[in-house]
């Protein structure tokens, strides 16, 4: 983690970590800031727990200040965020922003919690930024092991202050108690043996090389998308459901957007989105870039 948390503990995933985290810090009823578009499984998260969703804007660096300002007028109790190759869009928190959105808390009249999912950890190529370095006492840090090692592990480390982290670790000893000691060794060998730890290395090497790659294929098809960070590519297009058939129909798995937005409205005409998973491309990035350019309309360039 970035910053060395007054506690720390191990749980069965990320979501496991952010609900068990929100328990702690709201209520029912309560206002939660997150990201749109966002990870529709934390959407599903927030109403089973009967909190509001109040939706964070992006651009290029994470979260928009002006648009943090706006939640945290409207009295939130906790803003959760994805430092780096954020789910869908593949952007990551720079070390800048992080500044501007922990001062922003800080300066907040009532006490606000971030929680900081960082699912995709060690195959992320960007910089380990936490507002846990400005926030000490305010951040909880949740680190999924499931992208980089294995989705069967579903543990997670989650740190931060001891005043949410002391009751979240009390609470669960009266369920699961704790995340089975044979996976947690088995984790521990794999971020401590060289083999494992170079081959996680070549994945991150791998992951940021397709993705740069297949932006590069898409734009000789007309097609100009910022690569993002970890797996994911999140691209825009004119008609979602059409996009999503003719996608189908070339071969290419998709993801429809709309799942992935906070605002419960539907987009407005030209503004939807499918999200690809990039990371198992290998020789055939332009293949499939000509039949993702076909499916949204682009005409590739002269």
């Amino acid at each position: 983690m970035a910053v060395p948390p007054q506690r720390l503990s191990v749980v069965d995933g990320a979501l496991d970590a952010i609900g068990r985290t929100l328990e702690q810090v709201a209520g029912f009823g309560d206002r939660v800031a997150v990201e749109d578009p966002g990870f529709p499984p934390l959407f599903d998260l927030l109403d089973q727990l009967g909190m509001e969703r109040v939706p964070l804007e992006l651009d290029a660096h994470g979260v928009r200040p002006a648009s943090l300002a706006a939640a945290l007028a409207g009295d939130v109790r906790a803003v959760v965020v994805q430092p780096r190759a954020q789910n869908p869009t593949g952007r990551s928190l720079t070390s800048t922003r992080a500044r501007e959105l922990a001062r922003l808390v800080r300066r907040h009249a009532s006490p606000v919690v971030v929680v900081e999912d960082d699912h995709s950890g060690q195959i992320a190529s960007a910089r380990d930024v936490s507002l846990g370095t400005y926030l000490p006492d305010g951040v909880v840090h949740v680190r999924s092991f499931s992208k980089s090692h294995g989705p069967d592990l579903r543990i997670a480390a989650v740190g931060g202050p001891a005043t949410v982290l002391d009751p979240l670790v009390a609470r669960r000893m009266l369920g699961p108690g704790w995340t089975s000691r044979l996976l947690q060794r088995v984790l521990v060998d794999l971020l401590t043996d060289s083999d494992a730890v170079a081959a996680v290395e070549h994945a991150r090497r791998l992951y940021y090389a397709r993705q740069r790659g297949f932006a590069a294929a898409l734009a000789t098809h007309g097609l100009d998308v910022a690569p993002g960070d970890g797996v994911n590519l999140w691209l825009p297009v004119p008609d979602e459901a059409t996009a999503l058939v003719r996608l189908e129909a070339a071969g290419v798995r998709a993801a429809p957007g709309s799942p992935f937005r906070a605002r419960r409205d539907v987009a407005p005409p030209g503004l939807g989105h499918v999200r690809l998973t990039v990371g198992m491309l290998r020789d055939d990035l332009d293949a499939v870039a000509a039949a993702v350019a076909l499916a949204v309309g682009a005409r590739p360039l002269p």
